[in-house]
């Protein structure tokens, strides 16, 4: 039977997508968050950690003074009345203030704390992995969790304060339970020991997460996302797709409600019976205690106590399995950031980069995507020196782009080895490599914040900054100038609906704006090698020659490398790289690779008929 229940859990892991953390996992996580609470705001933890062991002990003793305030005035012993009346108030009265005090905007401002503490961590740490290892799969599907799950680290330290509070409050119980006959707390124990095991259970069931995480949850809430953005449910009306999407997202939502009706049904049914079990011992406790306390008004004080042991013991155990449930639900995002953070980051550790002219040598370089057949790029030797402008051509999946990207150390090779000044890149230090070398990725975004701020987030802090054109020159020389004038607002707009400020309305920009603002990001940045995959695409013939002699004339003497299907604007630089199926076939000047009546004469050949 255990077996076949293990094999059912797999079964339902494997239908939403589940990777298993395992027990180990969750308590390794959860002991390295403990220390995040206190680091997040130490004052605050510790004030809250006073104020909730005292509001976890008041709770049993406000009811232990009540039981004997009562027995005094059954009984009529007038001289106990002051005493007892006092202690009655001060333990009501510091009971509501701990509590109230913890209800109130602390918690939400300590939840928040240690919420945006992890958050904090993890951004600092994922900025310090080198890009190559991102695209791992492994950490791709922890980011894709946290990203959808990291508001449950908010409930942690409420659940971890409820877990504290209820194990403390049961304790106390326990200990009043001792003062009353030991069937009653035996039997009442049991009743909140299975109602605690129910609401366990049901919070194990977290079906919620557990659908957003299958294909079915998540096809319900792609659903939403493209019925609400204008842009997608254009092409949407213009496909008449409207129908077939509706009628996926209704399967979607079918299957995911007939979950939830059979946790509904087991809920209720377990709840039901539970509920009739307690009406049965509450009945007993009444049947045996209140006749005596008609003839005897100091059992007026067991009959207190045993009624108040059902709330006491039933909340505090519900309370600590309802917490435990949480812990456990919340915990297995906290153990994937936990796994993230304990990627190795990028070493600070390398040579710095020679002040002398750069010479970059790829000696036998090959690389192969993650489960490709065939390398992207194969065998490629080659050196270029820090000046020259180069072009980079050929048809498309022939290896260009993958150049770059190698060039740029967001790949490492496959095979062979890129050399700097005769020295292996991986020799220098990552950082003194990427401020040398910049490139404008084929898909670079605008950020979602203002324009201006949008232009300058290569600009570097600390001791370094980048040595790249000044705003205005690099918006004139990218083009980006007019685009500036054109959007109201100018470099004050605000760029994405997203992240835009209440009350204000984001900048509209096309693709072709978008390139020139990029662009124009890029050559702000700067570097001493910069290099461009296509970088007008969008552009027209005579926007993107206008382009290219203004960046030739301000390049000065930096290298300049780019890929281009326009064989006008190839034509300019000094030397021309030809790929043809991830092997540089070709390599030299326009002239010379035209004589030569290769690959790229033919190329440019086939573009030049349209032009006849």
């Amino acid at each position: 039977m255990v077996k076949e229940k293990k094999k059912k859990k797999k079964g339902e892991e494997a239908e939403f997508g589940l990777r298993t953390v395992g027990f180990r996992e969750r308590f390794a996580a959860y002991r390295s968050f403990i220390v995040l609470m206190w680091r997040a705001n130490p004052w605050l933890a510790t004030f809250r950690a006073v104020l909730l062991l005292a509001s976890a002990v008041l709770q049993p003793l406000q009811v232990y003074i009540f039981s004997l305030l009562i027995t005094a005035i059954g009984s009529g012993q007038a001289e106990r009345a002051p005493l007892l009346i006092t202690l009655t108030i001060i333990t009501f009265a510091a009971s509501r203030l701990t509590q109230d005090v913890l209800n109130s905007y602390l918690e939400s401002w300590y939840s928040r704390s240690v919420g945006l503490k992890a958050s904090d961590e993890l951004f600092a740490h994922l900025a310090r992995i080198p890009p190559e290892k991102l695209v791992d799969p492994e950490i791709r599907r922890d980011l894709d969790f946290a990203r959808e799950d990291m508001w449950r680290i908010n409930n942690l330290p409420h659940a971890t304060e409820q877990l504290i509070r209820s194990a403390v409050q049961v304790l106390g119980a326990v200990s009043l339970g001792f003062l009353v006959p030991w069937w009653v707390l035996v039997m009442v124990l049991g009743i909140s020991f299975l109602q605690a095991m129910n609401s366990q259970a049901e919070s194990k069931r977290d079906l919620w997460t557990a659908t957003w995480n299958s294909y079915d949850g998540r096809r319900i809430e792609y659903t939403r996302y493209l019925f609400m953005l204008g842009e997608d449910f254009r092409e949407i009306r213009l496909l008449e797709a409207a129908g077939r999407i509706l009628s996926n997202f209704r399967e979607a939502v079918r299957r995911v409600l007939e979950r939830f009706r059979k946790s509904a049904i087991r809920s209720a049914t377990s709840r039901a019976s539970l509920a009739l079990l307690q009406g049965f011992a509450f009945a007993a406790i009444i049947i045996s205690f209140a006749p005596p306390a008609f003839r005897d008004p100091s059992q007026l004080a067991l009959l207190y106590i045993a009624i108040n042991l059902f709330t006491l013991l039933g909340d505090g155990l519900n309370s600590m399995a309802s917490s435990l449930g949480n812990l456990s639900a919340d915990l297995a995002i906290l153990a994937r950031v936990r796994h993230l953070l304990t990627f190795p980051v990028e070493s600070g550790e390398g040579l710095l980069m020679p002040k002398n002219r750069i010479v970059v040598e790829f000696r036998d370089v090959s690389y192969r995507y993650r489960g490709a057949e065939r390398d992207a790029l194969s065998h490629v030797s080659l050196t270029f020196v820090e000046g020259e402008h180069l072009a980079v051509v050929g048809e498309n999946g022939a290896g260009k782009s993958t150049f770059l990207r190698l060039l740029a150390g967001l790949d490492e090779p496959t095979g062979g080895a890129i050399y700097i000044n005769g020295k292996p890149l991986s020799a220098y230090k990552k950082s003194e490599w990427r401020r040398s070398f910049h490139l404008m990725l084929q898909d670079s975004k605008l950020f979602q914040d203002f324009l201006g701020e949008n232009l300058l987030y290569g600009q570097g802090s600390g001791k370094w900054k980048s040595a790249g054109l000044p705003l205005r020159k690099g918006l004139s020389v990218a083009g980006a100038d007019m685009v500036v004038r054109e959007i109201p607002k100018g470099l004050n707009a605000f760029i994405g609906d997203w992240v835009a400020p209440p009350g204000v309305v984001p900048a509209k920009v096309s693709g072709g704006q978008t390139q020139r603002l990029v662009i124009a990001r890029t050559l702000i940045r700067g570097g001493r090698i910069i290099a461009f995959d296509e970088p007008t695409s969008a552009m027209d013939a005579l926007a993107e020659t206008a382009f290219f002699e203004r960046l030739h004339e301000s390049m000065g003497g930096k290298s300049i490398i780019y890929i281009s299907h326009r064989f006008s604007t190839v034509r300019r630089a000094s030397r021309i790289l030809v790929f043809e199926k991830g092997k540089l076939s070709e390599d030299g000047s326009h002239e010379a690779l035209l004589a030569k009546n290769g690959k790229y004469a033919h190329l440019y050949q086939e573009q030049a008929k349209w032009y006849s």
